[in-house]
């Protein structure tokens, strides 16, 4: 029953019982221990009630589902954030071959810059870079000059080796081993170089987060990165 009938009921059965006590009292024949009996046990039922009412109403909401911001919440899946950029970079037209569409395709030598942060206000230690080569083809198409910019942690990444690996540029030679947090990012320029093959790949970054670990794949909004090789002489490859 709802408050506003319940409070309804009250009022009403609390006005018909005090005429029937006004009757009791105005009767010779009542005897005098009754009314004052029956009014006592109206007057209670009728703060009881009442007071059942206001408390329903002045009671707070409770049930629904929250989200919890304390420090137990889980971590999601991975625990950083990538953002890559490529600058400085020149592109190669490649014309369709066999299932293959056109494609513009990045020339070795530009730089991609790679943003890492930390998520959910955790340290996360970054263990390793790694580079991994999907798919390697003959270097193919015309050379489309670009302009672009520079910048922070310097590495060459040589896709030509199997593996692939990382060399460190100038005088930062140290293991790779950095640490994130949400108000201090690592920002990576990695150098790609490719002199032999038009080469598909990704990069893995390993990464340890109190005691979890894991690896998050880098790579262009769900596709692969390209590059391809520049040709020793000229701006094109020759298709025999």
């Amino acid at each position: 029953m709802r408050a506003r009938d319940v409070l309804r009921t009250t009022v009403g059965t609390t006005a018909a019982v005090g005429l029937v006590v006004v009757l009791l009292w105005a009767s010779d024949k009542t005897p005098g221990w009754l009314a004052p009996a029956l009014t006592a046990v109206i007057t209670g039922v009728a703060v009881e009630k009442l007071a059942e009412v206001l408390g329903r109403r002045r009671a707070p909401a409770t049930g629904g589902s929250g989200t919890g911001t304390g420090s137990g919440d889980p971590l999601p899946a991975e625990p950083l954030a990538c953002h890559v950029k490529l600058t400085n970079t020149s592109f190669f037209h490649v014309p369709a071959l066999g299932d293959e569409p056109d494609r513009t395709v990045p020339a070795s030598g530009f730089i991609l810059r790679l943003t890492v942060t930390a998520l959910a206000g955790r340290t996360v230690v970054l263990s390793a870079l790694r580079p991994v080569v999907l798919e390697r083809h003959r270097p193919r198409g015309y050379l489309m000059p670009h302009a672009g910019v520079v910048s922070p942690r310097r590495y060459t990444l040589l896709l030509d080796p199997d593996p692939p690996r990382l060399k460190p540029q100038g005088d930062d030679r140290h293991p790779f081993s950095y640490k994130v947090s949400p108000d201090d990012p690592e920002v990576f320029e990695l150098l790609v170089v490719a002199e032999h093959s038009y080469v598909v790949w990704t990069l893995e970054l390993d990464w340890i987060c109190e005691d979890r670990q894991g690896t998050t794949l880098i790579d262009l909004a769900g596709h692969p990165f390209r590059t391809m090789a520049r040709p020793p002489r000229g701006t094109e490859w020759s298709v025999s």
